[in-house]
């Protein structure tokens, strides 16, 4: 397996192409954002901390792939990111103890997590100051179909998968790994048939139950607070927090044409997902 840097660009240097492009990280994407400046555990309890969300759980280390809704489903914000900062703390010492993202991940994995939670949340209906903190980057003519708040502690992983429109990561607290394959290699990473998330993880990888994986080449970067993630429709990609805990802002815009088109290992997956949206407008 062959990692190689993402390309680090300007604002002015950046620009999404209609065939999608590569991934590129855009390094002043945010000037002015009261996010980046802001932020923090006791703003954001101040501004929506009174607000339920719906937080997800597993049993043992941080891991965000199929996780379901914790017991209750919701919480308010604010007790939520208590725990962050509570657990955050207590995983201070392993965060200063390693930097690589695969030696991270066995760490918290062998520091006895009994259960732990993350959280995704539509921005605009947690709060509306804090979506207007954060405006979204005008990379395309059309506004995005969703702006998401994610925030977790040390060694959550959202799983390698990849999303079927564009989208853009923006750093604010904290530190995330991206580990990215382009759309060519699903074979190499073992895209699970019928979904978008594989069973290869990148961070330890396990070559001997999976050793194409040998041969894929993909790339990687850690974004730091007010860089920003372009990722084009169609690339897999990995995403762990690296520091004791972290925050960011994610924008999905409509994928533009031909996008779709000229993804080829998308097509049956955007053909069932069409089917299903026809079948239930016949039922309706």
């Amino acid at each position: 397996m062959n990692l190689k840097p993402v390309p680090r660009v300007s604002r002015g240097d950046f620009r999404p192409t209609r065939l999608a492009g590569l991934p590129r990280v855009v390094v002043d994407n945010v000037p002015g954002w009261q996010a980046v400046e802001c932020w923090n555990s006791a703003y954001l309890k101040s501004v929506a901390g009174h607000r339920e969300v719906a937080v997800r759980e597993t049993n043992g280390p941080p891991s965000n792939i199929f996780q379901n809704l914790a017991r209750g489903g919701r919480t308010f914000f604010g007790d939520y990111l208590d725990w962050v900062v509570e657990t955050a703390h207590d995983l201070r010492p392993v965060a200063e103890r390693h930097t690589d993202v695969g030696a991270i991940t066995q760490a918290v994995a062998a520091s006895g997590f009994e259960t732990s939670y993350y959280l995704d949340a539509k921005l605009g209906q947690l709060s509306a100051r804090l979506a207007a903190d954060a405006p979204a980057p005008d990379w395309f003519r059309a506004s995005p179909m969703d702006t998401n708040l994610w925030c977790g502690v040390l060694g959550t992983s959202s799983g390698l998968h990849c999303d079927v429109t564009p989208n853009c990561n923006v750093q604010v607290i904290g530190r995330k790994h991206f580990v990215l394959f382009p759309p060519s290699q699903s074979r190499l990473v073992y895209r699970i048939p019928r979904i978008t998330h594989c069973r290869f993880d990148p961070n330890v990888p396990d070559f001997g139950r999976f050793p194409l994986a040998r041969q894929a080449s993909g790339w990687q970067c850690t974004l730091r607070p007010g860089e920003s993630l372009y990722i084009p429709v169609g690339w897999y990609h990995q995403v762990t927090v690296v520091t004791p805990w972290a925050l960011n802002v994610n924008f999905f815009w409509p994928r533009p044409f031909p996008q779709g088109i000229v993804t080829p290992s998308l097509w049956r997956f955007l053909l069932r997902r069409g089917s299903a949206r026809v079948r239930r407008l016949l039922r309706g």
